[in-house]
């Protein structure tokens, strides 16, 4: 019985080749879609799975709130959270930190030297609490000494080749500090799928004590693996009253200190937060993804239905003739199951071959490594049996019993084609498929206007031809030899001006104190980014002055005086910009106040995705640990290349010991929307795609319908209608479809897209013509997929068309 059900459908398959080749290059399509989206995110969901004890292991992050207010929110720790919790908190059974506060330091061995990112202060604990191997050394004693440093094995590499590095020194400097590091371990690379990655992990006691469990300090990562049964949640709720022994100094006295305690695995895809240092994924465009990856198997799936009961008539006579001989229903069904069951295997085998050929393209294009592993894990077979059977299940089921229950009788008569639910099943399901392909279409309008909105809005900060030069390694006489540096780099020709920062337009400030109005009697301590300038910083990114004045030279005491922003003028509490001009502000950590002497309009440190903050612009000498990190050049010419190579040429002189390490501000700036610009041609691809698997469906429908309808048109004409009035008639029918379509989809794109740019800060309006661009495109598509079919239908003979009656 199985071999007849397989010869018959394959005989029917052939037969009907073009519509075959239709449905195959439809769900071959979808499929290749969902397997690379799917992939995709299968291993964005599969972050910090690796290791053993991922279910108990959750980070500290730190939150502070006024009343039930919260006011800030940060991914990191203090140097002294994890100890005190599990000193005080019972159901702790291990923790560890990372300090990330000198992550970017020149590393040197011998004539070798690099600037590096990816160094961090870690105690012994990171191996008995993280999964991660060494190659080479003992994880019990690689970091229980002082100065001593576990590299990967591409930091390995990266200074020693071939050689062992075991027991071989490396160099570590900041600006401040220069420290001598024993290599005591080589840690096997760190997965693609951990969400923090770093290549240099110095021993915790290197530390000096004063910073070990300080308490005013957030910059560490801190996890803590809780004891079987214990839940976070009982953590959280004890930490506030735990915090009121540590909380010894003045600065965010007035607020409750909490902690969050999140799962291991759910950081990767959270929201970004201060202070965090890694790229996060983005759990919008990861389900937006997902939807897509259904919804352009669904058309395609839709497709076949479509087609196959649009050939009812054609195969409702083989159905009566094999019911009138005796087939039973079950039969029935189990034939055009075969047929659907030969359709799917068929794609699924060449969208696997298509997969495995486009996935290190689509890796290149994402910039991740996301590799095969979906072929590994036990999950990716469950995906392509659930594939299988869906499309068996969707595209056969439906056809099947509907052909199956209709009258011998009514079959034979070839009237089933006619009948009213047939034709509105069928048009429904058109609708659907034009309903997702609206959405889609109006999903990548209103994303390729979000994107365009952030690039092109006014930033009110000048970042053209900006020069930024990295801050050396420590130097004898730094901040001399910078000034002396900056001049030089000045009075060059091709430079207009050079400022000196503590950071530059496009990244998080990073350095946050708590403050408050000297006169504040109640003495609200709040938190501000604090920027760190000199004379020539506002000049050269060319900042707004609403009030006030900025530094200047010619006054004597601007080491004690603040320029604001306005929203930090807000925070403050001032009625307006003017108002604020002479008051006095308490900085964390200092005895005497600083004056405000100036307030600049509110810019965009960072991407339109985030909110203003505020900020505070102090100058760079005036307290010691707010340093500066950058050099900005303002560049006149044109050629911005022979400007770089002086500078470089300057640079060597003044500091042979460091590599020149720079960037383009704007370049820099840019990058921030390098991942929207990627969910936005992503988006915009997959759209596109769908769009054409809904329309190769449209064409042969019209196709068919105008075989079907061959023999009406020619009576239609040998009565005189015109060509136009023929073409109207064929093809109505679709335009109204879309036009219906556009009714229910137009209101359930705005609620989607909505919901999505609404986490944007700054963020496009939603135009008139949003509406219209998607209905429009969606009609016109239409209107060309079935005018050749109509047109040819239209302008056949009708002598041709009515000879063989």
């Amino acid at each position: 019985m199985i071999k007849n059900y397989l010869k018959i459908a394959l005989r029917n398959l052939l037969k009907n080749k073009l519509f075959t080749l239709i449905n195959i290059t439809g769900l071959v399509i979808s499929m290749v879609v969902a397997l690379l989206i799917l992939n995709y995110v299968s291993f964005e969901r599969s972050y910090d799975t690796m290791h053993s004890n991922a279910d108990r292991i959750y980070r500290v992050e730190s939150r502070f709130f006024e009343g039930n207010n919260l006011t800030d929110d940060w991914g990191t720790a203090s140097f002294g959270y994890a100890s005190a919790m599990k000193e005080n908190i019972p159901g702790i059974e291990n923790y560890v930190r990372i300090a990330i506060n000198a992550t970017e330091q020149m590393v040197r061995n011998g004539e070798t030297i690099s600037r590096e990112n990816s160094v961090v202060v870690t105690e012994p604990s990171f191996f008995s609490l993280f999964s991660f191997k060494l190659v080479k050394g003992d994880e019990s004693t690689a970091l229980s000494s002082p100065n001593k440093v576990v590299i990967s094995q591409l930091a390995a590499h990266k200074f020693f080749k071939n050689e062992n590095p075991i027991g071989k020194i490396l160099k570590f400097a900041t600006q401040n500090n220069t420290v001598e590091c024993e290599i005591t371990g080589v840690l096997e690379d760190i997965p693609a799928n951990s969400h923090f990655s770093y290549d240099y992990f110095i021993s915790w006691s290197t530390l000096p004590n004063w910073i070990k469990n300080f308490w005013y300090l957030h910059e560490t990562y801190s996890y803590v693996q809780l004891q079987p049964g214990v839940s976070p949640e009982s953590i959280e709720e004890a930490f506030p009253a735990m915090s009121e022994k540590y909380k010894t100094s003045d600065a965010l006295k007035n607020k409750t200190w909490a902690v969050n305690l999140v799962p291991l695995k759910d950081i990767h895809l959270n929201p970004q937060k201060q202070y965090e240092r890694e790229a996060k994924g983005n759990a919008k465009a990861i389900n937006a993804l997902i939807l897509i990856a259904f919804a352009i198997l669904l058309i395609a799936w839709i497709n076949y239905i479509n087609l196959t009961t649009s050939r009812s008539l054609e195969r409702a006579r083989e159905v009566g003739v094999r019911k009138v001989s005796g087939a039973l229903k079950k039969q029935l069904i189990a034939q055009f199951l075969t047929e659907s069951t030969i359709v799917n295997l068929v794609s699924l085998v060449m969208a696997v071959a298509l997969f495995i050929t486009l996935i290190p393209a689509f890796n290149n294009f994402i910039g991740k490594n996301v590799g095969f592993s979906l072929f590994f894990m036990p999950r990716f077979w469950i995906i392509i049996s659930v594939f299988l059977v869906s499309g068996i299940v969707l595209s056969g089921i439906y056809p099947s019993f509907v052909l199956s229950k209709v009258n011998p009788a009514v079959i034979l008569k070839g009237k089933y084609l006619n009948s009213k639910r047939a034709g509105m099943v069928r048009k429904g399901l058109v609708i659907f498929q034009f309903v997702a392909s609206l959405v889609l279409i109006f999903g990548t309008v209103i994303v390729y206007a979000q994107l365009k909105y952030m690039q092109n809005q006014p930033l009110g900060v000048n970042i053209d031809k900006t020069l930024v030069l990295e801050f050396p390694a420590q130097t004898e006489n730094l901040m001399e030899k910078i000034l002396s540096f900056k001049q030089e780099v000045k009075d060059l020709p091709e430079i207009k001006n050079v400022a000196i920062s503590n950071a530059v337009p496009g990244m998080e400030i990073a350095f946050f104190a708590s403050n408050r109005l000297f006169e504040d009697a109640s003495g609200q301590y709040r938190l501000y980014e604090m920027q760190t300038v000199d004379y020539d910083f506002i000049d050269t990114y060319q900042l707004k002055l609403l009030e006030g004045r900025g530094f200047d030279k010619s006054f004597t005491n601007d080491v004690r005086n603040l320029v604001l922003n306005e929203e930090a003028a807000r925070q403050l509490g001032f009625a307006n910009n003017a108002e604020a001009i002479g008051q006095k502000v308490l900085l964390e950590g200092e005895q005497d106040a600083h004056k405000i002497i100036g307030v600049i309009e509110n810019y965009h440190q960072q991407s339109l995705d985030k909110a203003y903050t505020p900020i505070m612009m102090l100058m760079y000498n005036s307290i010691g640990w707010l340093g500066p990190r950058y050099l900005s050049v303002k560049i006149s010419g044109e050629n911005l290349a022979t400007a770089s190579q002086k500078i470089n040429g300057l640079w060597s002189g003044f500091f042979p010991q460091s590599t020149f390490d720079y960037f383009f501000t704007d370049q820099f700036y840019d990058a921030q929307y390098s991942l929207d610009r990627k969910f936005a041609t992503i988006f915009g691809l997959f759209a596109l795609l769908a769009i054409f698997i809904a329309c190769l469906g449209l064409w042969a429908l019209a196709l068919f319908a105008g075989l079907v309808r061959r023999k009406e048109m020619g009576v239609r004409k040998a009565l005189g209608a015109s060509n136009s009035s023929l073409l109207y008639n064929l093809s109505q029918e679709f335009i109204y479809l879309t036009l219906y379509s556009a009714i229910i989809g137009i209101p359930l794109a705005f609620f989607i897209m909505k919901e999505w740019i609404s986490s944007y800060a700054f963020r496009t309006d939603i135009k008139w013509w949003f509406f219209v661009i998607p209905v429009l495109v969606l009609v016109i598509i239409a209107t060309f997929t079935i005018s050749y079919q109509t047109l040819k239908t239209a302008h056949s003979s009708a002598v041709e068309s009515l000879k063989y009656e």
